[in-house]
């Protein structure tokens, strides 16, 4: 076609050459259309060959289209043609008489499906899954409160709740969606729902003044035993009316649990206020716990009703009496005799101490040791009834042992540790300062219990300077006190103890540690069972008095259940806490009627104690109690290092003593309690050169 064009324009340009050949202009005119026309037909045959290309191109787009098509989901489906297509024959067809969800099956790797589903199945408008959620997958599918037949598919016909993702298989997305429309729905009157039976509390409609109370367990003390207890029914009955009574507003929380053996653990002893709140904002005591400022006056048991010291009435289903114990004093009613017991009498004294140049101790317990090891600056004459030191813990041996400590002048880390414990020893003085005289929380509040590592957080420093690193008591051995006299000289008060050996001390005052009575200031009808040579409560293996519903639990009470070979009552901080937890399940289990049984903690004595510097573990029968005399003692000591003892009888491991070494703590528990008989290992069981420890594992 071209070449046929070109000849037609060359024979066109001879003939108008040769009528034009005399005018140069008209020359340049044909050959200019002779140019243009071969541009045009250039322009043509490209235009057409373009045309077909794009042709194509087109073709190949829609191709790719078609198949895009059916993940697309940028196009926006009305509502109203969703609720039609649930109506028609196309999704009668589709799905026919099932559940849109009901067939579908979820892909995931490996046997277990993962917790959650996808977060969604559509991405920047597109299926980016092979397997989309039932309503991803079918574009017509509107999550809307209008839409209730396919919200009715979502919606259990038993509960009326609506379906789990892991049930239905919706994504995040579209679950989230769905849970907004039912919500939607049901306010607007368009899904019908059940409402929920509600027991209301109407003791939240009385006044503050209101006579009586009513509930369902009443805790009565704020110590370890009683907010254990409280804590232990909060986790077991929370929905149930929990009351904490309490005359301090200072509580004891534990913390920092750490687990020494299997059965046996170690933890700190927080002071907390009521009005405190944790790094959250939170409190520390479980929500369902309410507290309450007062004091226990009278208990009637048979009516199952206390009244307080405000002369407030409080009902009850279940009592737990936890009131604990006070200071055994050698001298009551004496301004220079202090019992040192809660965080009010460390207070005052801390006060008397800064003054004091000559105190006089007495007492041989844990806190006697404690003092006896971390006054400075001051006098210590140490008194005690016995041949040595610590002997609630120890024997003879363990006490030459801590003795070297006082012989080298320092405890066996020359630096305190710091500790993490923060307490609110002052808070309760400040409370003090912002009532006014008349206010009866003056008469009415005892302080809080110490912690067992109470001096850690108090200044007991005296005021004899050449004294303030380190001093060495002067301790007497087997003999009492006969004899305290007020003196005063230049204004001084002092006093002037005669001891039964005939020496005279003069001191500032004098500290009694001579251990603590079960506390029961109060009137009881009827009157509860107490034991005669210890003065607490009688208990059974449920922590459960001779009253029903009447529990008691921790320095109050007395076990009065047959024990077992490895166990005995002592009143600690451990003990304390286990007997709370007991009695909290023994309450919650007798509120829903079910039988359970006591725990395995009662079936091995073990206490985590520290004693002048040192950490100490003491297991089962470990001073040989009630082993009479048939029993052996194997021994293993390091001056300043360790120091372990073995109480054996017959063979087998009945008790055990651990200073500086405690690894071997949980193979002593596992050998006290399987009782294997360790008379093939001979004196090898604690031979320093063997590891015990890996070969009874």
């Amino acid at each position: 076609m071209i070449s046929i064009t070109r000849g037609i324009s060359n024979i066109l340009s001879r003939i108008a050459f040769a009528h034009t050949s005399s005018n140069p202009s008209s020359i340049r005119t044909l050959q200019t259309t002779y140019v243009l026309n071969c541009e045009n037909t250039e322009g043509i045959r490209t235009d057409e060959k373009s045309t077909t290309d794009s042709d194509a191109q087109r073709k190949e787009l829609t191709e790719a289209e078609l198949k895009l098509k059916n993940k697309d989901r940028t196009q926006v489906i009305p509502v109203e043609t969703s609720i039609r297509y649930l109506r028609s024959s196309a999704y009668q067809q589709t799905y026919g008489n099932t559940l849109i969800w009901e067939l579908y099956r979820r892909n995931h790797k490996g046997a277990i499906p993962p917790r959650k589903t996808r977060k969604t199945c559509a991405r920047k408008g597109v299926i980016s899954t092979g397997n989309p959620c039932p309503i991803c997958r079918d574009e017509y599918l509107v999550l809307d409160y209008r839409n209730l037949d396919l919200l009715r598919q979502f919606i259990s016909p038993q509960t009326g709740e609506v379906l789990s993702y892991t049930k239905s298989g919706l994504c995040q997305k579209k679950h989230l969606q769905l849970l907004v429309a039912v919500e939607k729905a049901w306010d607007y009157g368009l899904l019908t729902f059940d409402v929920p039976f509600l027991e209301f509390d109407y003791r939240e409609y009385y006044g503050k003044n209101k006579d009586c109370d009513d509930v369902t367990f009443l805790i009565v003390g704020g110590g370890i035993a009683g907010v254990t207890c409280a804590e232990t029914l909060a986790i077991c009955c929370p929905e149930e009316s929990i009351l904490l009574l309490t005359e301090s507003h200072i509580i004891k929380t534990i913390s920092n649990l750490e687990p020494i053996a299997r059965y046996l653990q170690k933890f700190e002893v927080h002071q907390r206020s009521l009005s405190a709140t944790d790094e959250n904002g939170g409190r520390y005591l479980p929500p369902v716990i309410r507290t309450l400022i007062d004091k226990l006056q009278y208990l009637n048991g048979n009516e199952r009703f206390i009244i307080t010291k405000k002369d407030r009435k409080i009902r009850y289903r279940y009592l737990c009496l936890c009131t604990g114990g006070q200071p055994r004093l050698i001298s009551e009613n004496n301004s220079l005799v202090l019992g040192i017991r809660d965080s009010d009498s460390v207070l005052k004294f801390q006060n008397n101490l800064k003054t004091a140049t000559n105190i006089l101790l007495v007492g041989n317990g844990g806190i006697a040791s404690e003092l006896a090891h971390e006054l400075k600056g001051v006098n210590v004459h140490w008194v005690i009834k016995d041949n040595h030191i610590a002997s609630t813990f120890v024997d003879a041996g363990a006490a030459y042992f801590f003795q070297q400590t006082f012989e080298k002048g320092q405890q066996q880390n020359d630096a305190k540790p710091e500790s993490v414990v923060k307490r609110l020893r002052y808070d309760e003085l400040k409370v003090k300062d912002k009532l006014t005289p008349n206010d009866s929380r003056t008469h009415l509040k005892d302080g809080a219990a110490l912690g067992p590592d109470w001096h850690q957080h108090f200044h007991l420093q005296g005021s004899l300077k050449e004294l303030e690193n380190y001093n060495k008591p002067i301790i007497h051995y087997n003999c009492q006190v006969s004899s305290m006299v007020h003196c005063e000289e230049n204004g001084t008060r002092y006093m002037l103890v005669t001891l039964s050996t005939g020496k005279q001390i003069k001191c500032d005052f004098l500290v009694s540690a001579t251990g603590v009575n079960p506390r029961l200031d109060f009137t009881s009808e009827p009157a509860l069972d107490i034991k005669d040579n210890d003065g607490g409560i009688k208990v059974d293996e449920m922590m459960q008095t001779s009253t029903p519903f009447i529990y008691a639990a921790g320095d109050v009470c007395a076990a009065s259940w047959p024990s077992t070979d490895h166990w005995f009552q002592m009143r600690l901080w451990t003990q304390a806490r286990q007997m709370g937890s007991m009695a909290g399940r023994s309450m919650a289990a007798a509120f829903k009627s079910e039988k359970i049984y006591q725990d395995f903690c009662f079936e091995l004595f073990g206490h985590v104690t520290q004693l002048f510097g040192y950490p100490v573990v003491l297991l089962g029968r470990y001073n040989g109690q009630d082993l009479g005399s048939n029993y052996e003692l194997l021994l293993r000591t390091t001056p300043g290092s360790e120091y372990i003892k073995f109480v054996l009888q017959n063979g087998r491991l009945r008790g055990a003593v651990l200073i500086g070494n405690t690894e071997l703590a949980e193979t002593c528990e596992n050998l006290i309690l399987n009782g294997i008989d360790l008379t093939p290992f001979g004196d090898d069981i604690l031979n320093p050169d063997i590891d015990i420890e890996d070969y009874f594992d």
